[in-house]
């Protein structure tokens, strides 16, 4: 009995030994510096140097390492950042990530310390912040999962020109609604990667239909409804063909401008002489001389100005 249990655990051993020593993928491009940790030991990161399960990767300031796996998965890690190698996923510890998978039959993860993201094929970039426990994802092609690490119920679809975070302190660590991107975050996102451009060209496109305004979204903003057509057609190629051929700057939700018609109105001063339904904006010629004032005594004054309210007060209920 002890011996088959020795030999079950040398088994074991040896097959958790193999799998650690298969090289699942190598490193394609270098700028600055950065470290490959493994097994204790640290050295510093050649092109093409290969890579193996359970391997951790830190690129130092101002530096950039791209690497790939066997499954036809790229990944550019930026500046700061560092990322743990495992057999089937990579998980960000911190910084930010552009990946890109050409791979669309074969489901993968990558994982943060409180997000998980499930994909297969099309691109995205995800930024992790350590010190507020953090995990951003924007989608520049295709259409991935995101869920909570610890509540897997709590997951939401990103599609291609939008974004999505998670964090504990935003309702409970449920992702936030996917919000569409503008062109000016989708630019400043991707030029922190020198030298990356997305697979596809038309994924730019998404982002340059989303209005000025919308640059920041509301909690409760929903992507445009996507109209399928055809059972044939897949749910991403439907969403990219809405998007294009209707942008969201929809002429048809621009309010007219309402027009008002001013009516004559015809203003009337206390004291002057009133001429009920008479042109009152008239002006005699400036040749005709008027003619002096009549000298009147108090009490005429005080009765024509009498005469003059009355007629007035009696014009008015007229109208």
């Amino acid at each position: 009995m002890n011996k088959i249990i020795l030999t079950f655990l040398t088994l074991s051993l040896s097959v958790h030994v193999l799998a650690n020593e298969v090289s699942i993928g190598r490193i394609v491009d270098v700028k600055g510096e950065g470290f490959i940790s493994r097994d204790g030991s640290t050295k510093e990161i050649r092109k093409g140097d290969q890579l193996f399960a359970n391997s951790e990767i830190v690129v130092e300031h101002s530096g950039q390492v791209t690497f790939t796996d066997n499954a036809d998965h790229r990944f550019h890690l930026n500046n700061s950042s560092s990322v743990a190698i495992g057999i089937n996923s990579v998980e960000l510890r911190t910084g930010d990530i552009w990946f890109q998978s050409l791979n669309k039959t074969e489901n993968y993860q990558l994982k943060t310390a409180n997000a998980v993201v499930d994909y297969q094929g099309g691109e995205a970039i995800i930024s992790y912040d350590s010190a507020k426990g953090k995990t951003q994802l924007m989608v520049i092609n295709g259409i991935m999962k995101l869920s909570n690490l610890r509540t897997s119920e709590l997951n939401m679809s990103v599609a291609e020109g939008n974004f999505s975070f998670i964090d504990y302190s935003y309702e409970e660590g449920t992702p936030r609604d996917p919000t569409p991107v503008g062109e000016k975050t989708y630019k400043q996102l991707v030029t922190m990667f020198k030298g990356v451009t997305p697979l596809d060209k038309k994924s730019e496109f998404i982002f340059k239909q989303v209005e000025p305004k919308r640059e920041i979204a509301s909690v409760h903003q929903e992507v445009t409804p996507v109209i399928v057509t055809d059972s044939k057609t897949s749910e991403l190629e439907v969403y990219r063909n809405n998007v294009l051929k209707n942008p969201r700057a929809n002429k048809s939700h621009v309010q007219k401008k309402e027009t008002y018609k001013l009516e004559k109105v015809a203003i009337h001063i206390y004291g002057q002489k009133l001429n009920v339904g008479k042109n009152t904006h008239s002006r005699m010629p400036a040749s005709v001389k008027e003619e002096p004032a009549s000298q009147f005594t108090p009490e005429v004054i005080h009765e024509s100005k009498t005469q003059e309210r009355d007629n007035l007060i009696q014009a008015l209920k007229n109208l």
